[in-house]
């Protein structure tokens, strides 16, 4: 996947544009974004693994909400789709998920945190 596949660089530079050009936010948000998605995930994987569909839907509702402040596009799709699948009373999740959300999430912070190292100084 191509940093355009995984991220909203709209979203990106808006977050530039509103430290007046300067990268600290974009920084700080993305060191939230690696601290807290690993506990989201497990929050996922938790649901689906317990059967509770309105777990589901609050834990993908919580990181849909987080990626997407971001602009990490891809994730937060992935995890709309599990608020929706929550939301519709249901955790039959494709057996591969746990894999396809953490090489999203390693993919994500490599494609942000290149993003932040090619901002001018």
């Amino acid at each position: 996947m191509t940093a355009s596949d995984l991220l909203d660089l709209t979203t990106l530079q808006n977050l530039v544009d509103l430290d007046d050009g300067g990268h600290e936010l974009l920084s700080e948000m993305i060191a939230i974004f690696r601290d807290d998605t690993p506990r989201r995930i497990q929050d996922i994987l938790g649901a689906i693994a317990r059967g509770n569909a309105e777990e589901l839907s609050r834990a993908g509702h919580a990181l849909k909400g987080g990626a997407g402040a971001l602009g990490a596009e891809a994730m937060r799709r992935l995890a709309a789709g599990l608020e929706a699948l929550g939301r519709g009373g249901s955790t039959e999740a494709d057996g591969d998920l746990p894999e396809r959300l953490e090489a999203l999430f390693q993919a994500s912070l490599a494609a942000l945190d290149a993003y932040v190292a090619n901002l001018p100084s």
